[in-house]
C-alpha cells in the first residue's frame, strides 16, 4: 500500500478537483481514501475537561442566580467589558452558536473555556473565520470527488497510452483487467460499474455530442487504443446469433463514431480492439406484403467491420478458444462431448467453427472436449473422471475455483476468462 499523500499534494488535488481540473489518475484512490487524524489524547482530555468546566460554570449562572449575582459582586470592574470587547467576543460565539449578549465576562466564561481550553473548539472558530482552510478545502473536493465518480463525471489525466474501455452491462474481462492494473484506463460505460472509480457516463443514444463530452474528460489524445466488448460474459465461447450485448450494426456505427472524432481533431487513428464474435450478423433487407423481395440485402458483422475501416483488431473468443484447443489437441481427433441438449445447442457450430479453422487431425487418439449449457454439467463430467483425455472447457469462475482446488491442478483445461484476457493484454501490449 502506498503512503499517505502530503499536504501540498492533498492541496494540489483538492484545488484542481474544486477548479474543475483535471487529475492525474493514480492520485484519485489515495485522495478519495485519506482521513485526517483524529484528535490526540491530550486533546480528548482537554476537550471533555473544557466541557466539564464549562457545564459547571453555566450551572452556576443558570441554576444559581444568586451564586452568580454574589460573584458578579465582588470580582474587579474590570470583569465588566466595554461593548466594544463584548461585540467583539458575540461575533465569535455567533459563529459557533449564540450570541451572549452580557457584558460581564462571567457570562462569557463557559465559552471561553470550551473554545479556547479545547483544541477542536479553537480549530471550529478558525475554520469558520477562514472558509478557505486547506483541510477544508479537501474535505469538500472528496465530496465533490465522490459524486462524480457516482455520476460519472470525473475528469482525469492518464499515462501516455492508456486505454478506451468502451464496456457492457457489468463486463467481466474489463472488470478483470481492471481490478489487476487500475490505471490501464477509463471505462466508459452507461452507468457505473461496481470496480473502478475511473469511469465517464455515455449512452449509445447521446450521440457524438455525448461521445465527445466523455472523451473530453481525459486526455484521450494520448490514449493507446479503444477497446470495445460487445461480447456477454456468460457466452465467450460458441455464443448464438443474438447472445451479444451491442448489436454488430451498432458497434459499426460506433467505430465510425470513433474515427469521425479522430477526423475533426485532427488525431492520427488510434488502433481499435473489438472482443466480439466474428459470425454474429445484423441484417437488413427489404420486404413487401408477400415477403423479402430482390433487393441489396446487407450483412454486417466484425468481420465486414474489420474490412471496412483501417487498423481494426477482433479478438473473437470463440475463435481463441478453439485455436488453445487446437494446440492442445497436437493432431488428435477432436470429440465433444456434453450433455443431450448441450449437443443439440453446441455440436453443430463447434464442428463449424473448428473447420474454419481448417483444423487436420493427423493421429487415431482422441480428445475429448467437455462444454455445456452451464459449466456444472461440466463440473460432473470432470469429478466423475470417466472420460480419458478429458479437456473440460469453463466460463464459470465459481466453478472453476472449486475444480482448481481438487481436480484440475495436474489435468489440462481452458478457462476462457483467463484465455482471453491474456490474448487482450498482449495485444494492448503489441499496440
Amino acid at each position: 500500500m502506498g503512503q499517505p499523500l502530503k499536504k501540498k499534494d492533498l492541496i494540489r488535488v483538492a484545488t484542481a478537483i474544486n477548479n474543475g481540473a483535471k487529475i492525474d489518475a493514480d492520485l484519485v484512490k489515495p485522495f478519495a481514501d485519506f482521513k485526517f487524524e483524529e484528535s490526540s489524547t491530550l486533546s480528548r482530555f482537554m476537550l471533555k475537561s473544557a466541557a466539564a468546566i464549562s457545564f459547571f460554570f453555566a450551572s452556576v449562572l443558570v441554576i444559581f442566580p444568586e451564586v452568580r449575582e454574589y460573584l458578579i459582586g465582588v470580582l474587579p470592574s474590570y470583569f465588566e467589558l466595554s461593548d466594544r470587547v463584548r461585540n467583539s467576543l458575540d461575533f465569535i460565539w455567533g459563529l459557533v452558536g449564540s450570541p451572549v449578549k452580557k457584558n460581564h465576562l462571567m457570562y462569557h466564561l463557559p465559552n471561553i473555556i470550551i473554545f479556547a481550553f479545547g483544541a477542536a473548539g479553537v480549530r471550529q472558530i478558525w475554520r469558520k473565520l477562514h472558509k478557505n482552510h486547506w483541510k477544508d478545502q479537501v474535505l469538500q473536493a472528496q465530496e465533490k470527488l465522490k459524486t462524480m465518480a457516482q455520476e460519472g463525471t470525473g475528469r482525469f489525466n492518464f499515462p501516455k497510452g492508456f486505454s478506451l474501455l468502451f464496456v457492457g452491462e457489468g463486463d467481466q474481462i474489463a472488470r478483470s483487467l481492471t481490478i489487476d492494473e487500475p490505471d490501464l484506463g477509463v471505462t466508459i460505460a452507461s452507468q457505473k460499474q461496481s470496480y473502478t472509480d475511473l469511469w465517464g457516463k455515455y449512452e449509445t443514444g447521446e450521440g457524438e455530442e455525448g461521445f465527445g463530452r466523455v472523451l473530453e474528460q481525459v486526455n484521450a489524445i494520448d490514449a493507446g487504443e479503444y477497446v470495445l466488448f460487445p461480447i456477454i460474459y456468460e457466452h465467450l465461447f460458441l455464443p448464438g446469433p443474438g447472445d451479444y450485448d451491442v448489436a454488430p450494426h451498432r458497434i459499426d456505427i460506433a467505430v465510425s463514431r470513433i474515427r469521425d472524432f479522430e477526423n475533426q481533431k485532427g488525431w492520427d487513428k488510434k488502433p481499435i480492439i473489438i472482443v466480439g464474435d466474428k459470425e454474429q450478423k445484423s441484417s437488413f433487407v427489404t420486404a413487401s406484403r408477400t415477403g423479402p423481395i430482390a433487393s441489396e440485402n446487407v450483412e454486417i458483422s466484425l468481420r465486414t467491420i474489420a474490412n471496412k475501416y483501417d487498423d481494426i483488431t477482433i479478438l473473437d473468443s470463440t475463435e481463441a478458444t478453439l485455436r488453445k484447443i487446437i494446440e492442445i489437441a497436437d493432431g488428435r481427433q477432436i470429440l465433444f462431448r456434453s450433455s443431450d441438449q448441450g449437443v443439440g445447442r453446441y455440436s453443430e457450430e463447434f464442428y463449424h467453427r473448428l473447420s474454419l479453422l481448417e483444423y487436420q487431425p493427423s493421429r487415431d487418439d482422441t480428445l475429448t472436449i467437455g462444454y455445456d449449457i452451464s459449466d456444472l454439467e461440466t463440473e460432473h463430467q470432470v469429478v466423475s473422471q470417466k472420460q480419458s483425455a478429458f479437456l473440460p472447457v469453463i466460463l464459470s469462475r465459481d466453478v472453476f475455483d472449486g475444480l482448481i482446488k481438487s481436480h484440475l491442478h495436474e489435468k489440462p483445461y481452458i478457462f476462457v476468462p483467463h484465455l482471453i484476457k491474456q490474448e487482450l493484454k498482449e495485444l494492448v501490449e503489441m499496440q
